[in-house]
């Protein structure tokens, strides 16, 4: 089986003419070579506050939820460097700020990006530079009843985070990467 080249030349003109390159970043010796890079990066900053549904019949508390303001934007470049290795991946970290004293949630809090999401690899063939920004409200975590800490903890917070980072996604910006969060 051959490995496929191609050459590209800088698209302003400089330098020497054409580089040739693996057409897959991580199977070619691409080391000192100026290509094409596609970087993408992504970011979520997320603020929220528990309320309580009372039931219209009776005016007893029907049950408690979060409802979250969220900024979400990625952004997808392509731009011409030199780099001395193939693919680079670094996870997107949140950091929870609340006033839970369990771990949890609380009553109200921030999520926000600690480290940004970042992925670099070659552009390929099909590839389109983009810039998401997204800002709206959700609800999530819908508990039935008042609020409980004992329902609220460290072990429940990555799910109900990943469900306001998935609806912000595709309510937002559909390029934002999910499976990039480390939770």
């Amino acid at each position: 089986m051959a490995l496929e080249t191609y050459a590209i030349s800088r698209p302003d003109g400089m330098g020497g003419g054409t580089n040739d390159f693996a057409a897959s970043g991580s199977t070619g010796d691409t080391s000192g070579l100026e290509l094409d890079w596609r970087v993408h990066i992504q970011n979520i900053e997320i603020m929220y506050i528990r309320k309580t549904q009372y039931k219209p019949s009776d005016g007893t508390v029907d049950f408690n939820y979060i409802e979250a303001n969220y900024t979400i934007e990625c952004s997808r470049e392509h731009i011409w460097i030199t780099a001395s290795g193939g693919d680079f991946f670094k996870p997107h970290i949140l950091e929870l700020k609340s006033d839970s004293a369990t771990g949890g949630l609380g009553l109200s809090g921030s999520i926000r990006t600690k480290h940004l999401g970042y992925f670099q690899r070659e552009v390929r063939r099909g590839d389109v530079e983009s810039q998401e920004r997204g800002n709206d409200t959700m609800v999530a975590c819908r508990l039935p009843g008042a609020y409980n800490a004992v329902f609220d903890t460290s072990t429940t917070v990555n799910s109900t985070i990943f469900d306001i980072c998935e609806a912000a996604k595709s309510i937002s910006c559909p390029t934002f990467e999910l499976a990039f969060l480390d939770l």
